[in-house]
């Protein structure tokens, strides 16, 4: 269960953007990107964030938002583009296998909003 370490670093990354930023308030949102090559199970995660956020004050009513971006693909051959809804790596276009991934594999915090009271 990869999504209690991947929520263990987000709240890890959290608190460092607090400290830098000097901030007090407490957090509102945190906003997190994840692409569908990361096997990412937004519910697990999402257990495992609220579950890891219980003992510090300042992440107690956070919410983790949470958006997946889906795996695309451009085939080297004849430059096509698509999205993958299948794990077959190959052009729907002209099958060939020769492919790059340009989206899906992304995994980070996008922002963190912090309350206003």
């Amino acid at each position: 269960m990869h999504e209690l370490q991947i929520a263990t670093n987000i709240i890890s990354i959290v608190e460092e953007e607090i400290r830098k930023a000097g901030k007090t308030e407490d957090i509102e949102f945190v906003y997190f990107i994840a692409g569908k090559m990361r096997a990412i199970i937004p519910e697990s995660l999402q257990f495992s964030f609220d579950v890891m956020k219980r003992d510090k004050p300042y992440l107690e009513d956070a919410e983790l938002k949470i958006s997946e971006i889906p795996i695309k693909i451009r085939c080297k051959n004849c430059k096509a583009e698509h999205t993958l809804n299948e794990p077959v790596f190959r052009c729907e276009t002209c099958s060939s296998p020769e492919i790059e991934i340009i989206s899906g594999d992304e995994l980070y915090i996008d922002s963190i909003e912090f309350s206003d009271t």
